[in-house]
């Protein structure tokens, strides 16, 4: 277990999630596209990537760092990588919707292997290393993650082309209602702490979305897969993959 990275981890992302909630209630300052047009960069994620990037590499030297914004990335020398996306939900945040985060996550050649993520519009900071035996909220253990029934669960669901697969059409009905926020960080610490039940995105799974809500997940005792050729990452309870027919024979690529 290496609770020194979390505890960094943890106080890294509270105090970026502090700087950021500043510059979402006065001025995040300019904004630009990168990849496309729905693609967006801000002087605060840059300026909150730096101050996260000097944090984590003063605690811990010899480790590597990935950002979103690559304003500080280095390689890995301890076999330890960090990875950090200043404002996950820029959208969000570009637009005032007060919903979205600050993810700082770690990993090693084991995978993901400590992660926080920072929801400083509620005041609410998530945690989990490995080994750690379950999730944090505020530095202190999670409430108990709620039971529900497939019929009354809620997703959070991004699943593009895959929804034309039969398997996957087949849930309408079967589950309750999909959500799609627009912070995929979040939607993945809410399903590690049952506010939503099951998580299925197609999405590019960088390490500074994923890692740190992957570990929150695993430490939760939730069933993660992962189909690298459709880009699918999908969480939910033990069992369920097979109960709604998850896996089912899935089309090829030429169909």
């Amino acid at each position: 277990m290496d609770d020194q990275r979390l505890s960094i981890a943890e106080a890294a992302a509270a105090r970026a999630g502090e700087e950021a909630l500043r510059a979402f209630r006065t001025d995040i300052g300019a904004v630009r596209t990168k990849r496309g047009p729905h693609d967006l960069v801000t002087d605060t994620d840059e300026r909150v990537e730096r101050l996260v990037a000097a944090e984590l590499l003063g605690a811990f030297p010899d480790d590597g760092l990935l950002g979103e914004e690559a304003t500080s990335d280095r390689a890995s020398s301890s076999g330890v990588t960090w990875a950090v996306d200043p404002v996950d939900g820029t959208w969000n945040f570009a637009a005032g919707i007060p919903h979205w985060c600050v993810v700082v996550g770690c990993a090693d050649a084991d995978g993901p292997l400590a992660g926080a993520i920072c929801d400083p519009v509620r005041g609410e900071l998530w945690g989990a290393v490995r080994g750690g035996g379950g999730l944090r909220l505020n530095g202190a253990p999670a409430p108990p993650r709620p039971v529900r029934e497939v019929a009354d669960s809620t997703w959070a669901a991004a699943l593009g082309r895959a929804f034309r697969e039969p398997r996957w059409q087949g849930l309408m009905g079967r589950i309750g209602p999909i959500r799609i926020t627009g912070s995929l960080a979040l939607d993945l610490a809410w399903t590690a702490a049952g506010r939503l039940d099951a998580f299925a995105y197609t999405c590019d799974r960088r390490p500074w979305d994923v890692w740190a809500g992957e570990i929150m997940a695993l430490e939760q005792g939730l069933d993660l897969r992962e189909e690298a050729d459709a880009r699918l990452l999908a969480v939910m309870p033990e069992g369920w993959w097979a109960m709604l027919g998850l896996d089912a024979e899935r089309p090829s690529a030429a169909s």
